[in-house]
């Protein structure tokens, strides 16, 4: 297997006209399942937004996109509290079902905190990028935690192909799965997304067991040698 040398490898704040790269991307990032029929996916896929709404998201939100040389080849993109609170996700925030006897209101119980939301995770489908996912979305956790949010959600396709993706690191660090939502894509029609939530405290020096917590400092050697 060849990878890129880590010395071409950086990850940097987005900048305005990464959105047309962005785009690119995205489209090349299909929902098809694996060979194999499982109905899964490990290559990743994206849904929704434009080269506009990149921009508008490097202006108003959180992007950090991975380049090597001088080649935009991965970003990652998250919602501050305040970008939240204007975003469609947010507006459809009842229509997720939680998994317990809460019913579609429960998360009123959160909504006084200060909020943080992992919206897209894209690399192009090459196997020295791919390595690169996990240092993406704990750049932009531990930016969204560093900005104040108290508690971060993501949403991750479980059908009708099961994204497979970030579901690692979701386990790594402890996410917790609250339910499902389902919605539909004029690109896809109808899918099914699980909702995970993120405390702070699972990525501190406290969380989890000794090798979770190794697990987690590794990462962020690994992101703070990408960021050079």
């Amino acid at each position: 297997m060849s990878h890129a040398p880590a010395s071409r490898l950086r990850l940097r704040p987005g900048a305005p006209g990464d959105g047309a790269a962005m785009l690119a991307i995205k489209q090349r990032l299909r929902m098809l399942p694996d060979p194999g029929g499982d109905a899964s996916s490990r290559g990743g896929f994206l849904l929704g937004s434009t080269a506009a709404q990149y921009e508008a998201m490097i202006e108003g939100a959180q992007v950090d996109v991975l380049v090597d040389g001088g080649e935009l080849v991965g970003f990652v993109t998250a919602l501050p509290d305040p970008a939240l609170r204007r975003s469609d996700v947010w507006a459809r925030r009842g229509q997720i079902a939680l998994g317990d006897d809460r019913g579609p209101g429960g998360l009123s119980a959160v909504e006084d905190l200060r909020l943080g939301y992992l919206d897209q995770l894209a690399l192009l489908p090459d196997p020295r990028y791919r390595l690169c996912a996990p240092a993406l979305a704990w750049r932009a956790l531990t930016r969204l935690f560093a900005d104040g949010s108290e508690l971060v959600f993501t949403t991750v396709v479980a059908w009708p192909v099961r994204n497979l993706v970030t579901r690692p690191l979701l386990a790594a660090i402890g996410a917790i799965r609250l339910g499902a939502i389902d919605e539909r894509y004029p690109e896809v029609g109808a899918i099914t997304s699980d909702v995970f939530c993120i405390t702070r405290a699972a990525l501190g020096p406290d969380a989890g067991d000794e090798r979770r917590r190794a697990r987690m400092a590794a990462l962020e050697r690994w992101t703070a040698r990408l960021l050079g």
